[in-house]
């Protein structure tokens, strides 16, 4: 027979594993929170804004070569820019941060981005050997492409 004190602690145990869930799901939902904060720092910041300037000027569907022409500000503000994405596309990757949040906050800025990139990355690849390079920010930009072909995509000033 079990005395009233093992009933006891034979009932804490599922209390435990109810409280650890709970810890364990809240640790995550911080875990997202913080990333999200790191995101947005790294949106935020003068480097990204001047690159941003800097690449929006840049004309769409340029090679590498006719970008390299255009001035090594061009050149310095896609990898200023592109370093950051990746960043960006590895968290989205790992899950620390949705392409939902991702793409409301950043997707316009990621496409622009990697239009103008695209073609220079290749070359980059290439000329360097490093077929990696870039990676996520090509990932990246495919997933937010891919979610506004199949979602649409409205400005929020307009929703």
């Amino acid at each position: 027979m079990f005395k009233s004190w093992q009933v006891f602690v034979f009932s804490l145990v599922p209390l435990a594993l109810v409280f650890a869930g709970v810890q364990v799901r809240e640790a995550s939902k911080a875990r997202r929170d913080q990333a999200a904060v790191a995101l947005l720092q790294s949106a935020q910041g003068d480097s990204w804004t001047k690159s941003m300037d800097t690449i929006s000027r840049i004309p769409a569907g340029l090679d590498g070569p006719q970008i390299d022409s255009l001035s090594e500000a061009s050149t310095n503000a896609l990898v200023d820019f592109a370093v950051r994405v990746e960043t960006i596309g590895y968290m989205v990757f790992s899950r620390m941060v949705s392409l939902d949040m991702v793409d409301d906050l950043l997707g316009g800025v990621i496409l622009m981005f990697w239009g103008r990139a695209q073609a220079w990355t290749v070359r980059e690849r290439a000329r360097t050997g490093n077929g990696k390079l870039f990676e996520w920010c090509e990932w990246l930009a495919d997933r937010v492409a891919a979610r506004r072909a199949l979602r649409g995509h409205e400005p929020a000033h307009l929703k």
